[in-house]
């Protein structure tokens, strides 16, 4: 990949920092709540930035108003000549002739593992998903096609899914049934083992015959039926209506037309055509996958362009094949970008034994992930713990203040009295005479006192202290995601804001690897 178209800058987040085509390859995901502008956001944003670059790209369609909204892009950005729109009528891609055009003969187990993956989206896009998951269906439908799909194009030199159904069902079950000259007469299986019989090695013969006979004739006979009803389910709905029409006709659409420029828009909306148009766009985006993926053996002229993969509500269309292909399609110079609102809008999608990990396997390849604003705890908390715990500072203060008062009231009465009286008498005699007298005196003393008195006091103090303390936490907490972020219209001028994370990657806004990054509407 030349360094400079790599190199090239596709949108300006910051004064000093680019989102560049390096940065496109590795994939974006995004993730905000309902009305959290992520589609007129950072999803216009990147929309506008992919088509001024001239990428070609295959954009699928969950809302009704999804390609009217890719209709404006294009005009906006210049690129209305390259839309190519398929509402599933005209054009057609019979990707069972275009899956054979690529490989050729030899490129039979390729098309088989096109039929499990059908079979697989069929299951996905059903709201009962209860055995799409267990191995042992997997792998006796597998086996079923193993032996169903070369037969038929020994006999007829192509294969349809209408042919798959009737050879299937018209399969024996019982081993003596193969050599009934009836049962032959009547079963359209027989006659395509007839017409195969003469493009066939030996070897090939007798391991098909071995396994219809020994092995699927063989099975109880309502395993057996399971193993039919649950195959032929999921391809009959291309044996019906407008799907049959848009992959077993005439291909007139190819994925490759991408890689020259052109925008392929899936008109065929998730939330109006239901299962039909979950299972239609599911089908050619993995086509489009496998094609991207195998463009590098082609010539210089068809793999020079970077291409994109754009998915709004995602989660109708992932299948356990995004993993693999994010993985490894950096070199294909692609780019992915898929919009949802939450972890478990995923987790529902690609549930059952192990879709916990399914989905964290698949948004752990995208190096860019941004968030917008969502009330999803499970999903915010994923994306602090993204961002990692840095060494915080953080600011305390402390406040206080006190009053005392004090009051008190003394009182005191006394009084103190007391009286004393005292009498004598005295008599003295003697040669000349003698003399008598008397005396009597008394008293009464009487006191009092009183004393009174009052004190009181008050007074008031207050403290004040503050200073920091460092400690590992969350870049931003998670409870920020839902508080932070604008969501864009009147209340926020329409702006909407994000948290732009980018693995390796070093800021010069921030001087970290993610960036609040806004967005006009």
């Amino acid at each position: 990949m030349p360094g400079n178209l790599l190199d090239q800058p596709l949108l300006r987040l910051s004064k000093s920092d680019h989102f560049t085509v390096r940065d496109a390859v590795q994939g974006v995901a995004v993730l905000g709540g309902i009305g959290s502008g992520k589609t007129t956001g950072s999803g216009a944003a990147l929309a506008g930035a992919y088509l001024r670059a001239g990428m070609g790209g295959l954009v699928l369609c969950a809302k009704p108003e999804e390609a009217e909204l890719w209709r404006r892009y294009c005009a906006q950005h210049g690129r209305s000549a390259s839309l190519v729109e398929w509402d599933g009528t005209t054009p057609g891609f019979n990707f069972l002739n275009y899956e054979l055009a690529r490989q050729g003969g030899d490129g039979i187990n390729s098309v088989v593992e096109t039929m499990m993956r059908v079979v697989e989206i069929a299951a996905l896009a059903s709201p009962m998903q209860s055995r799409a998951g267990e191995a042992f269906w997997i792998d006796t439908q597998r086996q079923v096609l193993r032996n169903t799909i070369p037969t038929l194009y020994a006999a007829t030199g192509t294969v349809r899914v209408a042919d798959i159904l009737r050879f299937v069902r018209s399969a024996p079950i019982a081993p003596a049934q193969m050599a009934d000259p009836n049962w032959q007469r009547s079963s359209f299986f027989f006659e395509m083992f007839q017409a195969a019989r003469a493009y066939l090695d030996d070897a090939t013969g007798e391991r098909l015959v071995s396994y219809w006979r020994n092995d699927f004739a063989t099975l109880d006979a309502k395993t057996r039926g399971n193993i039919v009803i649950s195959l032929t389910t999921a391809l009959d709905r291309f044996n019906h209506g407008w799907l049959a029409q848009a992959f077993c006709g005439p291909t007139t659409l190819v994925p490759e037309l991408s890689f020259h420029g052109a925008i392929l828009l899936l008109n065929m909306p998730a939330l109006t055509r239901n299962e039909d148009g979950i299972i239609a766009q599911q089908l050619f985006k993995y086509m489009w996958q496998r094609s991207v993926l195998a463009r590098n053996g082609l010539d210089p002229g068809q793999r020079a362009r970077p291409v994109f993969l754009w998915a709004d509500e995602a989660q109708y269309f992932v299948n356990s094949f995004d993993a693999e292909y994010q993985s490894t399609c950096r070199g294909s110079l692609a780019c992915t970008v898929y919009l949802s609102q939450s972890l478990p809008t995923y987790y529902a999608k690609l549930g059952g034994d192990g879709g916990h990990d399914r989905v964290h396997h698949l948004l752990g390849n995208f190096a860019t992930r941004i968030w917008h604003n969502n009330a999803c705890a499970e999903t915010n908390e994923w994306a602090a713990k993204t961002l990692g715990r840095t060494l915080q500072s953080r600011a305390n203060t402390s406040h206080g203040e006190g009053t005392n008062s004090n009051y008190g009231l003394n009182l005191g009465d006394g009084t103190t009295w007391g009286s004393n009286s005292s009498s004598g008498s005295s008599y003295s005699g003697g040669p000349q005479g003698g003399s008598y007298g008397s005396s009597v005196s008394s008293g009464t003393s009487e006191g009092g006192h009183d004393n009174r008195g009052r004190n009181r006091g008050y007074g008031t103090n207050s403290s004040r202290s503050w200073g920091t303390s460092e400690t590992m936490d969350y870049m931003i907490e998670p409870g920020e995601f839902a508080r932070m972020l604008k969501t864009g219209g009147p209340a926020h001028g329409k702006r909407v804001s994000a948290i732009w994370f980018q693995a390796g990657r070093r800021f010069a806004a921030s001087g970290g690897n993610a960036l609040l990054a806004e967005f006009q509407q």
